[in-house]
């Protein structure tokens, strides 16, 4: 089973990895939107700051799921 494999199969069958991807795909969203803003802003800056630190803790959260679910397929 392929990464995607596993990925697409976990977005069909587990709430809370779907919930974490489509929360991840967002903040990807809203984060390089912020990127694009000029002149820097501290408070941009900082809100900039704090959606980078979520969303790289999702991608950690689905990165375990990930690793999980392509174990057990391959058992």
């Amino acid at each position: 089973m392929t990464r995607e494999e596993a990925i697409q199969k976990l977005l069909e069958t587990d709430p809370q990895f779907k919930e974490w991807y489509e929360e991840h795909q967002e903040l990807k969203w809203k984060v390089h939107k912020l990127d694009k803003h000029f002149p820097p802003d501290p408070e941009i800056e900082a809100e900039e700051e704090r959606l980078k630190r979520r969303k790289l803790y999702l991608k950690d959260m689905m990165e375990i799921k990930i690793r999980e679910f392509m174990q057990k397929a391959n058992q």
